[in-house]
C-alpha cells in the first residue's frame, strides 16, 4: 500500500487532529505560522524515520530513542504474519481525510492503529474519547481495503515520556454509527461560525483550544473577556486613544510626559509593522498578485546551522581557531541546552537537573553574567 510522506499531506478543513479543540470552542481555526518549533521539528523527524525505517536525518541520540520506543511498542500487538501500514490516507466523513502513522492487520481480524505524538507535555487526551483516534477508525473500517478488519484498538503513543493512551476495549463495525454521530455534531457546530450573519454568540473559549487558535486576535469572546478584565484593571485609562505629542522626534522632545507618551507609540507600532510585514509576505507567498505594490519576494540566502559539530571543530583548527575561540564566537541558547537535559532526565529529575548544571557551570566559573542592559518598563501602581 503506498504511503504519503509529510510533505505530499493537503490538510483537510476541520481535520480529524482538529477535533479536540472544535469540541472546546466551534470557532477554532489553526494558526498559521512560516516557523517550525524545535518540538515539530523533531516530531517530523520522528515520523519520516518510523515510516521509512531510515533514522539517518535523526539528528540525536535522544530522537532515535524515542524513535525506538515507539517501534519497540508497536512490536508488541503484531502477531506472526500481521501487516504493517504505514503514513496512510483515509476518507472520513463529511467530505474530509486524514493520514493515519500505522496500522497493524493481525490475521485473526485484530488490529491496532498507532499515533506517534512527540509532544513536550502529556496533553494528548485519553484515547477512549479522543475524536483523532475516532475519526480514522471510522475512516478504516468504512475502507473497502480494510474490510477483513474486525476489531480496531487505538494507541496514542508519546516517546518522550516513555508512556501511551490505547482504547479499554477494541472498535467494532457496529460502533461506526455512534461515532460518526459524535463527529458529526462537533463539525455540525462549527460549521455555523462560517456564516455571514454569526457574531460569535456561540463560541466557548477555553485555553486549552484559544492558546493554539488562529483566530485568537480577533475572537470576539476573547475581546469581551479582555476589555471585562482592562477596564476592571484601569477603568479610566482603558480603551483610550494614545496620545500624539505635537514634537515626534524624540531628540527634540524634553518633557516627560510627552517622552511617556512617545514611549507608549513605540510599542504600538512595533507590534504593528510586525503584523503588516507578516500578513503582506503570508498573502504574497500565497498569491503573487498580493504582492504589494513596488516590493518582489526576495529570498536571501537561509541562515546558517552546525549539523555536524566535531566537523566545525576540526575546519576551525585547520584555519587557525581554537575550540574556545570558537565558543566564544557562537551563541549558546540556554534555552535549548536545558531542554535537553530535562528531555534526558528521569521523571521527577529535570528540574534538579537544569538547577544542578546551572549551578555547576557557575562554580566552575565556565559561564559568567554580563552586566544588565537598561531599558524602559512601564511603572505599575504600588499596591498595599
Amino acid at each position: 500500500m503506498t504511503s504519503a510522506t509529510a510533505a505530499e499531506r493537503p490538510h483537510a478543513e476541520r481535520s480529524a487532529s482538529q477535533l479536540g479543540h472544535l469540541t472546546l470552542c466551534p470557532g477554532y481555526r489553526p494558526r498559521q505560522t512560516e516557523r517550525t518549533h524545535w518540538v515539530t521539528a523533531q516530531g517530523t523527524r520522528g515520523h519520516a524515520a518510523l515510516d521509512s525505517g531510515d533514522m539517518g536525518e535523526l539528528e540525536s541520540g535522544f530522537e532515535e530513542r524515542m524513535v525506538r520506543l515507539c517501534e519497540e511498542y508497536a512490536a508488541r500487538f503484531a502477531t506472526d504474519g500481521a501487516e504493517v501500514v504505514n503514513e496512510f490516507r483515509v476518507e472520513t466523513i463529511e467530505g474530509r481525510w486524514g493520514y493515519c502513522d500505522r496500522l497493524v492487520i493481525n490475521p485473526e481480524g485484530d488490529a491496532h492503529l498507532f499515533d506517534w505524538k512527540f509532544v513536550w507535555s502529556k496533553e494528548v487526551v485519553d484515547a477512549d474519547v479522543n475524536l483523532q483516534g475516532k475519526d480514522y477508525v471510522v475512516g478504516i473500517l468504512e475502507d473497502p481495503r480494510f474490510s477483513r478488519i474486525e476489531r480496531i484498538s487505538v494507541h496514542f503513543v508519546m516517546p518522550r515520556f516513555e508512556s501511551a493512551t490505547v482504547t479499554r476495549r477494541p472498535f467494532t463495525r457496529e460502533d461506526v454509527p455512534t461515532l460518526k454521530l459524535e463527529i458529526l455534531a462537533i463539525l455540525a457546530r462549527a460549521k455555523q461560525t462560517d456564516g455571514r450573519r454569526w457574531r460569535g454568540a456561540s463560541l466557548t473559549p477555553h485555553y486549552d483550544a484559544c492558546r493554539f487558535c488562529g483566530a485568537a486576535a480577533t475572537c470576539v469572546a476573547l475581546r469581551r473577556i479582555a476589555d471585562r478584565i482592562g477596564r476592571a484593571y484601569d477603568p479610566e485609562g482603558y480603551g483610550r486613544t494614545p496620545a500624539i505629542p505635537t514634537q515626534t522626534h524624540a531628540s527634540l522632545v524634553t518633557d516627560p510626559t510627552e517622552r511617556g507618551q512617545l514611549q507608549e507609540l513605540a510599542g504600538l507600532m512595533e507590534t504593528w509593522a510586525q503584523s503588516v510585514r507578516h500578513h503582506n509576505l503570508s498573502a504574497a507567498l500565497a498569491d503573487q498578485a498580493n504582492l504589494p505594490a513596488g516590493y518582489v519576494i526576495d529570498y536571501p540566502k537561509g541562515r546558517r546551522q552546525v549539523s555536524d559539530a566535531e566537523a566545525l571543530i576540526a575546519v576551525a583548527a585547520e584555519f587557525g581557531i581554537s575550540t574556545r575561540e570558537l565558543i566564544d564566537a557562537a551563541s549558546v541558547s540556554w534555552t535549548r541546552l536545558e531542554q535537553l537535559l530535562r528531555d534526558r532526565a528521569g521523571k521527577g529529575e529535570k528540574a534538579r537537573q537544569v538547577t544542578g548544571f546551572n549551578a555547576r557551570l557557575e562554580e566552575t566559573c565556565a559561564v559568567s553574567r554580563l552586566e544588565p542592559t537598561p531599558r524602559l518598563v512601564r511603572a505599575r501602581p504600588a499596591t498595599v
